[in-house]
């Protein structure tokens, strides 16, 4: 298997997963990465956040993520494929069980 690329170091953005919710994140997302990217999958995420959070355009994303088309390709894929609308059900399904409410909202 290719080795992942290597990328230059760079601060922390307030857009970054802590370590708990990249753990929690990383399987959800596994389930649906078909083929080995050369870039690591959490750099993949930050950039994502970073654009998400940012409001900047895609060609923007800074040089210490990975490249832009390649940072877009995989938040287009996962868009297309329903991947992102099931993450956030998961997260917000785990929001709910810590918090004191019910699992599901109640009927209207």
């Amino acid at each position: 298997m290719e080795a992942a690329a290597t990328l230059p170091k760079r601060k922390a953005s307030s857009s970054d997963l802590s370590a708990y919710e990249w753990q929690r994140l990383e399987p959800l997302l596994l389930a649906h990465v078909r083929r080995r990217s050369k870039w690591p999958l959490l750099e993949l995420v930050k950039a994502i956040l970073y654009v998400l959070k940012n409001g900047c355009l895609w060609r923007d994303v800074p040089g210490e993520f990975p490249p832009w088309g390649t940072v877009y390709w995989y938040f287009s894929k996962w868009q297309d494929e329903g991947v992102l609308n099931e993450i956030n059900a998961c997260l917000v399904a785990d929001c709910r069980e810590n918090a004191p409410k019910k699992r599901s909202p109640p009927a209207s």
